[in-house]
């Protein structure tokens, strides 16, 4: 009863100020955005609209937004088609911030709206304003009946669409990306099109192939009018990034021919050197969770595994050649001056061995028929995954007496001297990411959906979040606390075999670029800091 008896009072206040003037009725804020939004049928319910020449016809201005929408042609009006009360007109791209609706009058068979701008602006915007008559329109009436009239706003001519001037920057500089950051139309002295790319990837500057870009493109004219780069890419080799937690280096491999080339580049001095060469098939790379040494196995011609393990302080190299009676599939370090190999028997018997590596001996640990495929030592626990069939099991155990099943995972990943991460991928949960701390011997999710781990830096996690239709990933920083917490560090990574400073400043990625005379892989240094164009 109150809400009637207040709109009552509205309608009496606005009828009284009709009444006291001869202008059009409308109330507005400063914000310009206009009330009577509750307004759901005419005032004056039932009454059509008496046309007369000359008439003034009264209305509630409801709301006015400058809009973005730069791909209206023409300026046009709509009457709504269940309240022929209700009017909306969007005027085509003009020069406004101020737009006030003057009057709306009949003369000469048409309804006249009358739109005027008092200040100049450089603000280029589509206006959309939107009305309620007092009285409903004749049923004859349409929107060809309307004619908008407007004084002291200038039009602006687009010839060139924000999709037209995209796609001839991207092609002029064969940028490969899939839409800029921002595509904004400003004016100065005539309409242009600032475009915006943030780590853009320039196809045929192979020394400096990321970079920021601001590009001015004349929206009438259908030219680039200037562009502003900022390079923050470097080249550092051709080869493929080996993707490991590293402090002061990063490892990679220019593979030559059938030669495996292994480089270290340290990052202070930024200086690559090769450290070994072999030939064969890598199996898998790990590094020591103490320090950046390295180990990686390989098969040779004659289908045996070797290890070669790279002490980064020393500078040194050491091949290990395992027994020939043992079928040795992976090793890992366990000790300064041991291994922990895994080798496989017949029937899927598997035997981990502590091998030394000054004197050769051997540790028979354990052996079961547990087709163990991988396994680590991490803060006094054993680590290892089990495949069956195509399931694979994750365990843990002291002294592999008593054990703990953690998961059905599809990788385990050290993390710290304390956890390590998982993937898993169940009925209940979907495939997620988690993490398991071993000195309180539990498990938290980090996160649900196709993550995958990259690194972990103090209490957060660095993930890689793939995107489906873009076959891309972006690098996100993931807080751990009551809500989760994602920054996104990078986006459009074409792969993982990448290397992320701890300070989440330069990025080191493999890239694959594809030219009518060659294909190669290249490494970039990436300084992902200078992440606003």
């Amino acid at each position: 009863m109150r809400k009637n008896i207040s709109l009552l009072l509205i309608f009496i206040s606005i009828f009284a100020l009709s009444a006291c003037t001869n202008g059009p009725l409308f109330i507005k804020d400063s914000d310009k955005r206009y009330g009577f939004d509750d307004l759901d049928a005419p005032i004056n319910e039932g009454e059509e609209i008496e046309l007369s020449e000359n008439k003034e016809i009264p209305f509630v201005l409801r709301k006015i937004n400058y809009l973005k929408d730069l791909e209206v042609q023409n300026d046009r009006v709509e009457i709504d088609k269940n309240d022929s009360s209700l009017l909306s007109m969007v005027i085509k791209p003009c020069l406004t911030d101020d737009i006030e609706l003057s009057s709306l009058v009949y003369k000469n068979g048409k309804f006249h709206i009358l739109l005027n701008s008092k200040n100049d602006s450089n603000n280029v915007c589509t206006p959309y304003i939107s009305i309620k008559l007092l009285n409903k329109l004749p049923d004859d009436i349409e929107a060809d009946d309307f004619v908008i009239d407007k004084s002291g706003i200038k039009n602006i001519d687009i010839k060139y669409t924000k999709d037209n001037a995209i796609n001839y920057v991207k092609q002029k500089y064969k940028l490969i990306a899939n839409l800029p950051d921002s595509a904004e139309l400003i004016y100065t002295d005539r309409p242009i099109w600032q475009i915006k790319y943030k780590f853009v990837y320039e196809k045929d500057d192979h020394e400096h192939p990321i970079k920021n870009l601001k590009i001015n493109f004349d929206a009438n004219e259908g030219k680039v009018l200037s562009l502003d780069e900022e390079i923050i890419s470097k080249f550092i080799d051709n080869g493929n990034v080996f993707k490991l937690n590293t402090d002061k280096a990063i490892y990679y491999n220019k593979k030559v021919d059938e030669l495996n080339n292994i480089y270290i580049y340290d990052i202070a001095s930024r200086s690559s050197k090769k450290i070994l060469s072999f030939s064969g098939d890598i199996k898998s790379i790990y590094k020591r969770n103490e320090n950046d040494d390295i180990i990686i196995n390989f098969k040779d011609k004659s289908s045996a595994l070797s290890s070669a393990i790279y002490n980064e302080e020393k500078d040194e190299i050491k091949f290990i050649d395992y027994r020939d009676d043992l079928n040795i599939i992976d090793a890992n370090f366990k000790s300064d001056d041991s291994v922990l190999a895994i080798s496989r028997g017949e029937a899927n018997m598997t035997t981990l061995y502590e091998v030394d590596i000054n004197d050769d001996s051997y540790i028979d640990l354990f052996s079961a028929e547990d087709n163990i495929i991988r396994a680590s030592y991490i803060n006094g626990f054993y680590v290892y995954l089990s495949k069956y069939d195509i399931n694979q099991m994750l365990y843990i155990t002291r002294d592999f007496e008593d054990y703990d099943f953690i998961d059905e995972v599809e990788n385990y990943y050290y993390a710290d001297d304390n956890s390590f991460v998982y993937r898993s991928d169940n009925k209940i949960e979907g495939t997620s990411l988690y993490t398991y701390n071993l000195s309180e011997r539990f498990y938290k999710m980090i996160i649900k959906g196709d993550y995958s781990y990259i690194k972990k830096i103090d209490e957060a996690y660095v993930l890689a979040k793939k995107d489906i239709n873009l076959e891309s990933y972006d690098l996100l920083l993931c807080k751990l606390d009551n809500n989760l917490k994602e920054e996104v560090l990078f986006e459009n990574v074409d792969n993982l075999s990448l290397y992320l400073t701890n300070d989440l400043k330069k990025l080191y990625k493999s890239t694959k670029v594809i030219d009518k005379n060659y294909t190669k892989n290249i490494i970039y240094e990436i300084d992902i800091s200078k992440g606003d164009a």
